[in-house]
């Protein structure tokens, strides 16, 4: 389990390297940029639930385990959408702003939800509903990210040419949705004891 400094290291990490993907004004950079970013963070996730698993962890564990690797893919994807169309990519798109509203909401919620799995579990307790409550918003959140993923294809939005105002929040979109979708499966497939 990462440290708090690990997690900010990683989210510095992670933003600095899609935004200087994303200023080399090459989408398919910053495309791959995107990719790794989220695979990596997938993977990382996957494998924590692995060994919480392996150890027999509470449900409450894998739960919040989930909640902080999402927080931490939608802090990301807030973030650099807020940093690339403020100071990077001189293209105006009007509705970036709406979408990092909309993504750090979903990170402050995650994280919320993680501490307060983290802070019944370290007072002896186990929230039942709230691990299931967590399970059905997982469930919802898949059926989105698989809505989303759709739409980008159905609108042509991905890949998206540099022509387009929005390119680089397509890429964060697409493999966003990807990361968080892997992730919530992963979790709801989980053995994890409740």
């Amino acid at each position: 389990m990462l440290s708090w400094t690990g997690w900010l290291f990683a989210l510095a990490a992670a933003i600095f390297a899609t935004i200087l993907a994303a200023a080399a004004n090459q989408p398919m950079l910053q495309m791959a940029a995107v990719a790794a970013v989220s695979i990596a963070i997938a993977l990382i996730a996957i494998r924590e639930h692995r060994q919480l698993n392996d150890v027999g962890a509470p449900a409450s564990a894998v739960a919040s385990s989930t909640a902080r690797y999402l927080a931490l893919i939608w802090a990301w994807g807030g973030l650099t959408l807020l940093v690339t169309y403020l100071f990077i990519i001189e293209a105006r798109w009007a509705e970036w702003w709406q979408f990092f509203l909309g993504f750090a909401f979903a990170a402050l919620a995650s994280i919320g939800f993680s501490f307060l799995l983290d802070r019944d579990r370290a007072a002896g307790r186990t929230d039942a509903t709230l691990v299931k409550f967590g399970r059905i918003l997982l469930k919802a959140q898949v059926v989105g990210m698989v809505a989303g993923i759709i739409s980008l294809f159905v609108d042509e939005k991905f890949p998206r040419a540099e022509t387009h105002a929005d390119w680089a929040g397509c890429n964060i979109f697409f493999f966003g949705a990807l990361a968080i979708a892997a992730i919530s499966l992963n979790a709801i497939r989980s053995p994890a004891n409740a």
